[in-house]
């Protein structure tokens, strides 16, 4: 299992016992999506539900109904595995885009 803050987790733990809690922490920040000590910094929030996952041995691909309509996210295969997606999963889609561009209709 990866950790969202694994320079804290280096920094920090000591025994056993302080892993343990450590971990138990991090299970309940990512339920709001951000880490102990660390904020999200996308804003562009949209829920969902999975609707289907395409997975080879690297990438998969997350296709996620919204009511802005389909959203597909590519991720890589070890974050879909330890998220644990599958169908039906009720997720939030983080969109952040470095730029923008227009068609005309």
């Amino acid at each position: 299992m990866r950790f969202p803050c694994i320079a804290h987790l280096c920094t920090t733990v000591e025994t056993s016992a302080q892993l343990d809690r450590h971990i138990f922490r991090i299970a309940q920040d990512r339920r709001t999506g951000q880490c102990a000590g660390m904020s999200q910094s996308i804003r562009n929030r949209i829920s969902g539900t999975v609707r289907e996952i395409t997975s080879d041995k690297v990438l998969t691909e997350v296709v996620i109904d919204t009511q802005v309509g389909p959203i597909a996210a590519v991720i890589t295969t070890r974050s879909a595995d330890e998220l644990g997606l599958k169908p039906g999963d009720s997720v939030h889609a983080l969109v952040k885009a470095t730029n923008v561009s227009v068609e005309k209709a």
